[in-house]
């Protein structure tokens, strides 16, 4: 099983997140490609979906034609706290944004959905928290009054 880290860097609280490469093995294996190695971007707390925080990655570590190829898998509408969810818009598809947008999305806490002003969204689960989610979500809450933090997410090589 591959695991991921995901790391508040200024905080230093991390967890580790289990791809699901049994029920989304594409979806996977783009992230662990992704993360060749190690990504930071500033995360936002999301403001439709609930306890999610929205993890920006940056256009030149995803193939747009690979990204926008991916088949639905594991798709949710309804994540439970912990789960991973992955979502691409092409050029111009999130509220006229001129480049790509590429989302992870890491959510924390209960009573998510994917509900965005543009509609529900289909969206693919591909990993899930399995360990210090606790920790790692109590600092997720923060990011509503505190603003965008800074995480790293890194594989873990076994």
């Amino acid at each position: 099983m591959r695991k991921i880290r995901l790391t508040f860097v200024d905080e230093g609280v991390s967890c580790v997140a289990a791809l699901l490469d049994d029920k989304a093995p594409q979806t996977a294996q783009l992230i662990w490609d992704i993360l060749e190695t190690p990504m930071e971007n500033k995360a936002i707390h999301a403001m439709y979906t609930g306890r999610e925080l929205s993890f920006g990655v940056p256009e030149d570590r995803a193939e747009g034609s690979r990204v926008f190829a991916l088949p639905p898998e594991n798709v949710t509408m309804f994540p439970l706290p912990g789960a991973l969810i992955w979502n691409a818009y092409q050029p111009y598809q999130w509220f006229g944004t001129p480049h790509a947008v590429y989302d992870f999305g890491i959510f924390y806490g209960p009573e998510a959905r994917i509900l965005l002003p543009t509609g529900w969204r289909p969206s693919n689960h591909f990993g899930d928290i399995v360990e210090n989610l606790e920790s790692f979500a109590a600092v997720c809450a923060r990011c509503q009054s505190e603003g965008v933090k800074l995480i790293r997410i890194e594989r873990i090589e076994e």
